[in-house]
């Protein structure tokens, strides 16, 4: 997806001071999991600006808070009831920090180890992690003492400079080795900070248990796990965390996902690179992608009838093989050409109902800059990817989610813009 954040947004994000202070010794004694919420900000938090997730979760800005010689980026900070749940520190995003070479890369990780062996004042111990889990090569190391545990997961694809066997093809070519993140969590015990790998998928049923009924026929997805992108261009990864989060797959992060779709922070994922990269992810993990209509289908679709209308209007036509159809097209024609007879927005929005009253929200491609948004978003114009989380029949509405975080989680559109914008739709099934 294209990735255009505007400038309040990013200027928001600068302006982060950096006035938090040292939670090493917090971490340490256990002291920063026991407070209140407003006792632990008073005590560790004051100035240090910050940007909501969701209502649990609230992303610092770089340097907002320091733990000890440990190299911080973001950091993200969960809160349960009245008190500090967990942390998670990110040393080091290739969507943040660019590439790095894999000597900088082993440099960071040996660093950080060090750093975190200080700071707990244990050795650490090496957790093997099956790539099956998580998608990607993870190495990972954990310490635990009395008051907290501290958990580092370094990824990375291709070798460490490794041929490949003897008798497999293009034997003798080395793989190429690209580092991808490095984070830390911290919390209380190993509980706090266990993440959900691939097996640790929830029952179909557990699903239906999520949908709710409001008194005015709207229908939605409770429990969809925000994440936040934040300035990098990865609304496809993000989203698709966010699907897997939601099957009780939460260690399946969007900077591994990133990895496997060559997302970029500054390009994102294009349209039709999307599809490619949805696919195999799907194939690493149990799940199945279940095409509704790809960009192909969708284009080809709104062509001739688009063309139809444009033509009697006396209004320019598309053509698909030499400009991005969405990028021209009239918005009115658009509703014209996709919705506008109560057929057409009925068999778009039946879809919709049939996968959410089955537990599965849909991922949504979409053409952003046509018509007007509820709440105010960070890119104006271009490719993006969505989930649809709910419907109402009786308002001919859905409602969806953005990865932007709070204010993003839960939306409304008119079911004929919905359709008028798409670009694709997509289903991700449990296996």
């Amino acid at each position: 997806m294209i990735k255009l954040i505007s400038k309040f947004v990013a200027v928001a994000m600068c302006a982060m001071t950096c006035l938090g202070g040292d939670v090493s010794e917090g971490i340490r004694s256990g002291d920063i999991w026991k407070g209140s919420k407003q006792a632990t900000i008073n005590k560790y938090m004051v100035g240090a600006r910050y940007a909501a997730v969701d209502a649990k979760t609230m992303r610092m800005a770089p340097g907002a808070l320091s733990f000890g010689k440990l190299r911080t980026g973001e950091v993200l900070v969960n809160w349960g009831e009245d008190s500090m749940e967990s942390m998670r520190v990110i040393v080091y995003s290739k969507g943040d920090d660019g590439a790095a070479s894999k000597e900088n890369y082993l440099k960071m990780v040996d660093d950080a180890k060090a750093a975190l062996t200080e700071l707990t004042g244990v050795e650490p111990k090496k957790v093997k992690v099956d790539v099956k889990e998580t998608g990607v090569k993870v190495d990972c190391w954990e310490w635990t003492w009395e008051s907290g545990a501290a958990r580092m997961d370094a990824g990375y694809t291709g070798e460490f400079g490794k041929t490949a066997k003897k008798g497999r093809k293009n034997r003798g070519s080395t793989a190429p080795f690209e580092a991808e993140f490095i984070r830390v969590d911290f919390g209380a015990d190993a509980a706090a900070i266990e993440h959900g790998g691939a097996r640790d998928k929830v029952s179909r049923k557990a699903l239906k248990g999520s949908i709710r009924k409001e008194e005015d026929g709207t229908v939605w997805l409770d429990g969809v796990t925000m994440v936040d992108q934040g300035q990098k261009g990865y609304c496809v990864p993000a989203t698709l965390a966010r699907v897997f989060a939601f099957y009780g797959m939460d260690g399946v992060d969007q900077h591994a996902l990133a990895a496997l779709c060559d997302s970029s922070a500054d390009g994102g994922t294009s349209t039709l690179a999307m599809e490619t990269a949805m696919a195999a992810i799907c194939k690493k993990f149990p799940v199945k992608l279940i095409t509704v209509e790809n960009y192909q289908q969708s284009m080809t679709a709104l062509v001739e009838p688009y063309n139809k209308i444009a033509k009697k209007s006396g209004k320019q036509q598309l053509d698909m093989y030499q400009t991005p159809p969405m990028d021209v097209a009239d918005p009115e024609l658009l509703l014209q050409a996709r919705a506008g007879k109560k057929s057409q927005v009925k068999k778009w929005l039946g879809v919709i109902k049939k996968h959410i009253d089955s537990g599965s929200p849909v991922v949504w491609g979409v053409t952003l800059g046509i018509y007007r948004e509820e709440v105010p978003i960070p890119q104006t114009r271009g490719g993006h990817m969505r989930l649809i989380i709910g419907y109402n029949m009786k308002e001919q509405k859905i409602i969806y989610s953005d990865s932007w975080g709070m204010g993003h989680e839960k939306k409304t559109i008119p079911a004929a813009e919905a359709a008028a914008m798409t670009t694709g739709r997509y289903v991700i099934k449990l296996k």
